[in-house]
C-alpha cells in the first residue's frame, strides 16, 4: 500500500476554521483528520501541503518512521509545524485502523475503560447571576464537569458590589496592573457556581497564560474554599519554574501544557514537577503519536492527563480514542456547545456522542466519524476574529 495523495478542506467552524485533511492510497483505503490554529489557517495549511508532498508515495503503515522523519527534517519547530504533523498522524492513525476494521483504540494497546469522562464550557458571564444560570443549562445537559475563564478579562461584567461594568483590556500582559474589583468579583463569580452546582460538580478555571506568579498564587488562594478540579495556565507557557512556584503554592491543582511542540517541550515542565495536571493537545502536539509519548512521561512522574480540546469532531474523536487507553486519564475538554453542536452535524457522519458527561467508547473502524467534504466544501474559510473585534 502506497499513499497517493493528501488533500485538505478549509472550513468555517464558527469563531475559527477548521481544516480537514484525507491522506488516500492506491488501494482505496482512507484516513482523515482534523486540526484548526485561529488566526494561522493558512499558515498551518500550508505546513500540512508541504508534509503531504513528503508523504505522497511512501507506506503509511510506518506510522513512528513519518513521525520522526516530519519533526526532525525540519529543523524548526514549535506548534505551527507540529500542528501539521498532527494532521498527517492522525490521519495515518486513521487509516491503518479503517485498513484492519479495528478502531483506532485496538492498535493503541486497548481499552483501560469504557467511557472518557468530558468536560464542557460555560461562558463568564457580564454577571455573576448570568454566569449561574450558564452553569445550571450545562448542568442540564448532563455535564457533571465545567471549565470557565477569567471573569472581566473577555467582557464587561458588574455585580451588585461592582455595579458599573468594566472590562480588563483585551491584550493586557501579566506583568500589567489589575483593577482592585477584580478580586471581590471572582469571589462572586464562583460563590454563584458553586451555589448552583453543588459540592459534587466538577469546577475548573482556564487563566489562559493571563497573570504572573504573584497573581497566580493570590488567585488561587481566593478560590481555595469553592474546591476546584485545577486552575489552568494561570501563568505564561514559556517557562516552567514560573508555573513550579504556583504549584508549590497552591492547594488546588494546577494544569497547563496546551501549547506543548510534543514531547520535548513537555519534558522539562514533568521533570521539575512544575503542575499536577497535563494538557497535551492531540491536534496541537504532533497528533496521536506525540500525544501518547506525553502520557507515558506524566504516568512516569504521577501526573495526570486532562487534554485540551476546544474543538469538533475528528479532534475530538482522535482525542478519547487515545484517552480510552491511557490510566492516567483525568478527563478530557470538550466543546459541545449549542453554538459548536451544529458544526459537529454538519461536517461529519456519525460523530462522538457524550451522554451524561462521558463518551462512551466506541468499537466503529479507525476514529468512527467520516467527512462529508459535500458539505465541508459549502463553508469555506472566513476570516477570523479577536477578542477586540478586529481581523
Amino acid at each position: 500500500m502506497r499513499v497517493t495523495a493528501v488533500r485538505q478542506w478549509i472550513a468555517e467552524f464558527g469563531y475559527y476554521n477548521a481544516i480537514y485533511v484525507r491522506i488516500e492510497t492506491d488501494e482505496g483505503v482512507e484516513g482523515v483528520a482534523e486540526v484548526a490554529m485561529r488566526r494561522r489557517t493558512r499558515t498551518v495549511s500550508a505546513i500540512v501541503e508541504e508534509l503531504g508532498e513528503y508523504l505522497v508515495g511512501k507506506d503509511p503503515t510506518r506510522i513512528e518512521q513519518h513521525f520522526e522523519r516530519m519533526y526532525r527534517d525540519s529543523f524548526l519547530g514549535g506548534t505551527l509545524l507540529t500542528i501539521g504533523i498532527s494532521a498527517i498522524d492522525v490521519a495515518l492513525w486513521d487509516l491503518n485502523a479503517r485498513a484492519l476494521g479495528v478502531p483506532v483504540h485496538r492498535l493503541l494497546g486497548g481499552k483501560f475503560r469504557d467511557a472518557v469522562p468530558v468536560y464542557t464550557h460555560a461562558r463568564a458571564t457580564e454577571t455573576p447571576e448570568q454566569f449561574a444560570a450558564e452553569i445550571a443549562d450545562r448542568l442540564a445537559m448532563g455535564f457533571t464537569a465545567i471549565k470557565t475563564t477569567l471573569p472581566g478579562f473577555y467582557t464587561k461584567v458588574s455585580s451588585v458590589h461592582h455595579e458599573t461594568p468594566a472590562a480588563i483590556p483585551a491584550r493586557q500582559t501579566e506583568t500589567e496592573l489589575l483593577p482592585n474589583w477584580f478580586w471581590p468579583l471572582l469571589t462572586e463569580y464562583f460563590e454563584a457556581a458553586r451555589e448552583v452546582a453543588g459540592p459534587d460538580v466538577h469546577l475548573m478555571l482556564d487563566c489562559h497564560g493571563r497573570l504572573n506568579v504573584a497573581n497566580s498564587i493570590r488567585l488561587c488562594e481566593v478560590l481555595e474554599p469553592y474546591s476546584l478540579t485545577f486552575v489552568e495556565e494561570p501563568v505564561p507557557p514559556e517557562r516552567p519554574e514560573w508555573l513550579a512556584e504556583v504549584t508549590r503554592r497552591s492547594s488546588i491543582p494546577i494544569a497547563a501544557g496546551e501549547r506543548w511542540a510534543g514531547p520535548y517541550a513537555a519534558a522539562p515542565f514533568l521533570e521539575q514537577r512544575a503542575l499536577s495536571v497535563a494538557q497535551p493537545d492531540v491536534i496541537f502536539c504532533g497528533g496521536i503519536t506525540a500525544a501518547k509519548r506525553i502520557a507515558a512521561l506524566a504516568e512516569a512522574n504521577a501526573v495526570s492527563i486532562a487534554f485540551h480540546n476546544p474543538f469538533g469532531p475528528l479532534a475530538s474523536a482522535a482525542t478519547w480514542q487515545l484517552g480510552a487507553t491511557l490510566p492516567n486519564l483525568l478527563i478530557s475538554e470538550s466543546m459541545l456547545t449549542p453554538e459548536q453542536m451544529v458544526f459537529w452535524e454538519r461536517y461529519t457522519e456519525d460523530p462522538p456522542v457524550v451522554r451524561n458527561g462521558e463518551w462512551v467508547v466506541s468499537d466503529a473502524p479507525g476514529l468512527g466519524p467520516k467527512l462529508r467534504i459535500e458539505e465541508i466544501v459549502k463553508h469555506p474559510f472566513r476570516p477570523e476574529y479577536d477578542a477586540g473585534g478586529t481581523r
